[in-house]
């Protein structure tokens, strides 16, 4: 008996010795010879939402050698110019020494990882970084850091509408600005722009006089009567109700407020509108803090941006950011029914 344990210690430290030199020829061999270098095909990406299912760019980069043949996992990183890859956007790469995304696939990471604005101009980053995952955790190997210009492109949302053709704009349903029903309801909004003191229109259910149309039935009220009329120029949202054969419009005025702002949450600083681009549009000192966009010196209607995505909502807690102080040129965009943007551009 005494003879059997001797024999069993003397088996399981020659385990534990076999062990611990497998676990050191494990760190032995698994060194690092060299890093990889990442190549892109494009340096600079303009996106466009015509191009979605297109290739926008590949990545590719050099093998590397852990000293041992296995699989190596790569990882491309990318991130904001500056950022130091805090909280990168990544894309699985595998085993392969190259990866291809589409334009939407990109745009999405640019849009909702990296929270960078539609039609603005970014400068990012990207790196790759090699990894033998659960066989040498934490032995990974990053390469340089290469750059690239990107624009992305706003992923617009297509809602049940109707059209609103007029005086205001050659009485043409195909070029007629749109209200759009977001709940698919039948409860219309948008807003129009009416250039005349005294303006004429109607709605139609599609971009042509076929499916049909609404005119008045009397104030506020939508039937198969005259054109319904807008007295006053200027910037309206306009609402219709296709249960109650309703209608309404409101004249706004946007304007910008908070605390990153020189008046504060006490007083709005007033934005232009330019009717060559439908942009509401000002160039304003700011501090850091945030801001919010709101009509007619009220809180009635106002936009921030709750869920930083670049795209103006009503969401709680949705003041925008201003991230430093300087000089910004701002601008709003509510031409595209149910698909508003802002920018905030540093000068």
């Amino acid at each position: 008996m005494i003879k059997d344990i001797k024999i069993s210690l003397l088996g399981l430290a020659a385990l534990m010795a076999l062990a611990s030199c497998e676990k050191d020829e494990v760190q032995t061999i698994a060194s690092i010879s060299n890093a990889p270098v990442i190549t892109v095909s494009k340096q600079t990406l303009v996106l466009t939402n015509q191009d979605a299912e297109k290739e926008a760019v590949q990545f590719s980069w050099t093998p590397v050698d852990y000293g041992y043949q296995s699989v190596v996992n790569y990882t491309i990183q990318l991130d904001k110019k500056g950022n130091n890859f805090a909280k990168p956007a990544e894309i699985a790469g595998g085993s392969l020494l190259k990866k291809s995304l589409t334009t939407a696939e990109i745009n999405s990471l640019l849009i909702n990882k990296l929270k960078l604005n539609a039609g603005q101009l970014a400068e990012i980053e990207a790196r790759v970084v090699s990894s033998l995952g659960a066989l040498a955790p934490g032995v990974n190997a990053t390469s340089a850091v290469t750059g690239l210009s990107v624009t992305p492109y706003f992923v617009v949302i297509v809602y049940p509408s109707i059209y609103v053709p007029g005086s205001h704009q050659g009485w043409a349903p195909d070029k007629a600005p749109k209200l759009v029903s977001i709940k698919d309801d039948k409860l219309y909004e948008g807003y129009v722009y009416f250039p005349d003191a005294s303006n004429e229109f109607k709605f139609t259910n599609g971009p042509n006089w076929d499916e049909g149309d609404y005119g008045s039935a009397g104030p506020g009220k939508l039937g198969k009567g005259d054109n319904l009329k807008q007295v006053g120029a200027g910037y309206y949202l306009v609402k219709a109700n296709l249960n109650t054969l309703t209608w309404s419009s409101l004249k706004t005025i946007w304007g910008v407020i908070g605390s990153a702002t020189k008046g504060g949450w006490d007083a709005d600083q007033d934005l232009m509108f330019d009717p060559k681009d439908g942009l509401w549009k000002a160039e304003l000192v700011l501090k850091e803090g945030e801001i919010k966009f709101r009509a007619n010196d009220d809180w009635a209607l106002a936009y921030g941006d709750g869920n930083a995505d670049g795209v103006p909502d009503m969401l709680d807690n949705n003041n925008i950011k201003v991230e430093a102080a300087g000089t910004y040129i701002l601008s709003l965009n509510l031409s595209n029914a149910g698909n508003f943007t802002y920018t905030l551009t540093k000068k």
